[in-house]
């Protein structure tokens, strides 16, 4: 029997959650400026996720999704590109005989025809956000460190095998030139699929170069999440670690291991839900908590007052020079 709802401010967080972000894996293909992934992965575990330890993920998941009112829904990956695993299309199988519905989010460069079929096989036909930074060679090869020409090969071939409703162009416009928007939107257009366009987000503090302000002013605390992650989603990196969240790439509250504890048992631990409360201001956090760097954060000041403050702190600075 599960345990009550948990009450968490002003929202309910269920005894389980209802989506799972996972990665099968460390590695990506890619080296974004717009992610924190090139400088994070030479200081963070590195590996592939343990067979046995997939299938127990997968199979306690899917235990819940088909036993309580949930969503279900799978996301590979977080903070690695899927398509590098070579086990990837039986997984997906694995994911699917579950029953339930799997999201795949990857950059495209190593979906090549070959494996777009291969994946057509397996008899997935849940939803792709493939994240294409740029169109013009020199900017995509710029913002994410790829060759553009056989990314949009293989984008065009799946593309005409695919559901194109099913597909979502994800683009964040991170140093492009004039014109470069348009572009975007107008070939995928053309093509039939959905583009959205991201704000460059900063990963909790972790891509400087994105970051669109800071918490830096006296009196100022954290006093929720914009988002809401944390009372729905369980994060899992490859080792079984899960956190708090899809935007603490870098590991900043860690809930606890999948290694050693089930899936219920972790979400539901004290450890797991003290973090979580810390997010809404229920229990103190530590100054480097990352919500408190993280652009969804809520703070206790308005953001026109942080963006006025900090205009202030630039004038008087300047005056200083």
């Amino acid at each position: 029997m599960d345990r009550p709802p948990v009450q968490i401010g002003p929202f309910l967080r269920r005894p389980y959650p209802s989506n799972l972000v996972l990665d099968l894996h460390s590695y990506c293909n890619a080296r974004c400026l717009v992610c924190p992934h090139p400088e994070l992965s030479p200081r963070l575990p590195r590996g592939r996720m343990d067979p046995e330890l997939f299938r127990r993920i997968i199979g306690e998941f899917g235990e819940i999704a088909r036993t309580r009112p949930i969503r279900g829904h799978v996301v590979l990956s977080n903070f690695s590109e899927p398509f590098l695993d070579p086990d990837i299309f039986s997984k997906i199988s694995f994911i699917l005989a579950q029953g339930l519905h799997l999201i795949l989010q990857t950059n495209a460069a190593a979906l090549f025809p070959r494996r777009v079929d291969r994946l057509l096989a397996t008899g997935f036909r849940g939803k792709i956000f493939i994240s294409c930074h740029g169109l013009t060679p020199e900017v995509y090869r710029k913002v994410m460190g790829l060759e553009a020409r056989r990314t949009l090969a293989n984008i065009d071939y799946l593309i005409s095998r695919y559901p194109k409703e099913l597909l979502q162009i994800r683009a964040i416009p991170f140093e492009w030139p004039l014109g470069e928007v348009l572009r975007v939107k107008r070939r995928w257009r053309e093509r039939g699929v959905p583009v959205k366009i991201f704000a460059p987000n900063a990963r909790t503090g972790l891509v400087g170069r994105c970051l669109s302000w800071r918490w830096k002013y006296p009196g100022e605390k954290l006093k929720g999440c914009k988002k809401t992650l944390p009372l729905r989603d369980l994060v899992v990196a490859f080792d079984g670690e899960a956190l708090l969240c899809c935007e603490d790439m870098g590991r900043g509250a860690v809930l606890g291991s999948l290694r050693e504890q089930s899936l219920l048992e972790l979400w539901n631990s004290p450890a797991a839900l003290k973090i979580v409360r810390r997010v809404f201001a229920l229990e103190p956090s530590p100054p480097d908590f990352p919500c408190k760097r993280c652009e969804f954060g809520v703070s206790t000041l308005p953001r026109k007052v942080i963006r006025a403050l900090g205009h202030e702190l630039t004038r008087l600075r300047t005056c200083f020079l």
